[in-house]
């Protein structure tokens, strides 16, 4: 018996049943009775807030030395590999810690975590029906209930689940430019088409990146002026669009945000698709933050018009918390371009037959879909609708909360009134108070030396972890922008991140 089973439970097959099978499971089921305690273990330490660590910051090199990352020749026994997983565990950022607000996803909940898990152990691929059946009708409806939570009809709407919110972005370009560019899929690009797409200056990065992947180049993404949230003014894109016009070039896409990444601002969707249909142009939104902004009626007037949209991204592991990756586009009132503009009819995979019109991987730009709808499906079924409602309505609330304590600290200075879930702010050390309070632009580069010392200090520290960046189109010097995205998170949170941003930078 080899060193891999030699510890392994040794229940023989019985008549009928493969050995080599068997011997699968009793190392899987080895693998959980020692790997499932430690698991819990990592979790319920984390209830601890106080006394357990968001991360233990090392430098690279110190970390390598401590956890060498060589790949054996060699097959390593069971233990080998738990004694890896604890170290594993130890030195990973503990996002499901409340206190980790740096970025717009969180840790995941149980059921995220089991159905991950299932997924795996499942491992089938998404992509024609004989294989996946379940999960291909699945995710047919899952597109459908989100064209319900966005206010779509479901017959107008057909949709895809994709690795993430960037490639849903690159999605939604590519149905734009089949949808005025049909002859690309097969020819490329024409010398005289000289396609333009528009965004606000604070949209994500990876508009600008699918444009360059779509072969136009990220100098054809115009980045319109907003005003401090990310909106769009209006007039500014309808001047933009009429300068390319001038200039010979096609306008045919504009991407609007529900939710933009640093101040959460949502864009003014019924104007924007005014000017669309008025210049024959594409409208995408860039929803994969602000789409739970869609579970409550006290954010109906930021998504207003939102449903008109052409395409619209999705990403369930931001706002509700789902694991990574659970994210989509949805095409509307274009059935059958997301076929049209992708398809390649692989004719050893894609096959006439009674069930073809659930066969999603003609329909996407990838062959390997992995399972993310069994994570969505269950994690929607365990907390329901009302359960994502009630989560947004809280993080927007402590958003509100914190804003609130910090107007109220005369070393903190707001950036503005939070619009959704995360806040963006300053911390303004007794030495350059008096200085800021006459004239603050003559503190921007004090602040672009402070904000980044503390953000290192609390990496150092471990407490908890908040993002720290500039808005450069606002001409705004270096802010934390902390996420109020965890279910977790309490009041006392957010007095805590005040109080220890202050211990960290009160001598700076």
């Amino acid at each position: 018996m080899s060193s891999i089973t030699a510890e392994t439970k040794t229940i023989s097959a019985s008549e009928g049943e493969r050995p080599a099978i068997v011997k699968q499971v009793n190392e899987l089921e080895t693998l959980l009775e020692k790997l499932i305690p430690l698991i819990v273990e990592y979790q319920r330490e984390g209830a601890n807030v106080n006394e357990t660590k968001v991360v233990h910051f090392q430098e690279a090199t110190d970390l390598l030395k401590e956890f060498p990352l060589t790949i054996p020749d060699e097959p390593q026994d069971i233990d080998t590999i738990v004694e890896k997983v604890k170290g594993i565990m130890k030195h990973s950022v503990r996002t499901t810690h409340p206190r980790f607000m740096d970025k717009l996803y969180v840790g995941s909940d149980p059921i995220g975590q089991l159905s991950e898990l299932l997924a795996a152990v499942l491992n089938t691929n998404v992509f024609i029906y004989a294989v996946a059946p379940l999960f291909s009708l699945m995710e047919f409806e899952i597109v459908n209930k989100w064209a319900d939570v966005i206010g779509m009809e479901r017959d107008q709407c057909e949709g895809l689940l994709v690795p993430g919110g960037s490639f849903a972005n690159f999605m939604g370009m590519a149905a734009a430019r089949h949808f005025h560019f049909p002859h690309v899929r097969l020819m490329g690009w024409k010398e005289g088409d000289k396609p333009v797409a528009f965004c606000s200056a604070q949209a994500h990065y990876s508009v600008k990146r699918a444009a360059m992947m779509l072969g136009f180049g990220m100098n054809g993404v115009i980045g319109v002026e907003a005003d401090m949230f990310g909106r769009m003014k209006i007039d500014k894109l309808v001047a933009a669009v009429e300068k390319a016009k001038k200039e010979g070039k096609k306008p045919f896409f504009v991407n609007a945000t529900c939710g933009t990444t640093v101040m959460g601002g949502f864009d003014h969707f019924a104007e924007i698709r005014k000017v669309c249909d008025e210049q024959d142009m594409w409208m995408h939104v860039d929803a994969a933050w602000g789409i739970s902004a869609c579970f409550t009626p006290q954010l109906k007037e930021e998504v207003k018009g939102m449903e008109t949209a052409d395409s619209i991204t999705w990403d369930s592991h931001k706002s509700m918390g789902m694991p990574i990756f659970a994210a989509g586009v949805i095409v509307h009132k274009h059935n059958g371009l997301l076929q049209s503009s992708n398809s390649s009819s692989a004719e050893y995979l894609f096959h006439d037959h009674s069930e073809q019109s659930y066969d999603i991987g003609d329909m996407s730009l990838q062959c390997g879909r992995r399972n993310d709808g069994l994570k969505i499906y269950l994690s929607w079924l365990r907390h329901g609708t009302s359960g994502y409602r009630t989560r947004v309505e809280k993080f927007t609330g402590l958003a509100k909360y914190l804003a609130k304590r910090i107007e109220e600290r005369e070393e903190f200075e707001l950036v503005a009134q939070p619009p959704y879930g995360q806040v963006c702010f300053w911390y303004i050390p007794k030495t350059i108070r008096e200085k800021a309070s006459k004239d603050f632009s003559s503190v921007h580069e004090d602040l672009n030396e402070i904000m980044p010392t503390i953000y290192r200090r609390m990496q150092e520290a471990g407490n908890m972890l908040i993002s720290c960046n500039p808005l450069s189109d606002q001409n705004l010097p270096y802010f934390f922008r902390l996420v109020c995205n965890s279910p977790l998170l309490t009041e006392k949170d957010m007095d805590f991140v005040l109080d220890e941003i202050h211990r960290l930078g009160q001598d700076l």
